[in-house]
């Protein structure tokens, strides 16, 4: 019986039992703990109030700070294909925080910035500064020159799944492409 019980109802509890009526009745009656009703009456004494004060720091508060947070996510719209761990340095090195990808990561969640909402900024792109990037390769180097690599499409998968997962029994034999 792990209830929130409003300071109106601890208080009339308090009063109740000013007026001589046994503890353990008081609690039969209301339907709550003796240790329950000791605590509002310490409370009571201490604080004058049958609810102790707020405390000034509650809950956990964030390593990053808001100059720090919205510096983050202005590095995030320019360049989403960032890594954490790189994203982790720049912090170390700029503004020397020292935060564990972890947390950073919940940070970052906390903000709305998902995968999904990276991936769709990266996709609206500059179109035109992309065109000047490739007219800038197609002037300064030869096909010769790179090496393409792509693994995701050996067996007719990719990197991450669409649909989730399949009954152990249903998988067929894996198609391998050379």
């Amino acid at each position: 019986m792990c209830e929130n019980y409003s300071i109106k109802f601890k208080e009339e509890n308090g009063m109740v039992e000013e007026h001589n009526y046994i503890p353990s009745n008081i609690c039969d009656i209301f339907g709550i703990f003796e240790c329950s009703l000791c605590c509002w009456e310490a409370n009571q004494e201490a604080f004058g109030s049958v609810a102790p004060p707020m405390y000034p720091i509650q809950g956990h508060p964030y390593i990053l700070g808001a100059n720090q947070a919205k510096r983050i996510y202005l590095l995030l719209e320019d360049t989403p294909e960032m890594y954490l761990a790189k994203i982790q340095d720049w912090l170390a090195l700029a503004h020397d925080v020292h935060i564990l990808k972890t947390a950073f990561f919940k940070h970052i969640r906390d903000a709305g910035l998902t995968y999904k909402v990276l991936q769709k900024s990266a996709a609206e792109r500059d179109n035109n500064w992309m065109e000047e990037w490739l007219k800038d390769i197609n002037t300064h180097f030869t096909a010769s020159q790179f090496i393409m690599i792509d693994e995701t499409s050996k067996d007719d998968r990719t990197i991450y799944r669409h649909y989730g997962r399949v009954p152990k029994a249903a998988c067929d034999e894996p198609v391998f492409s050379r």
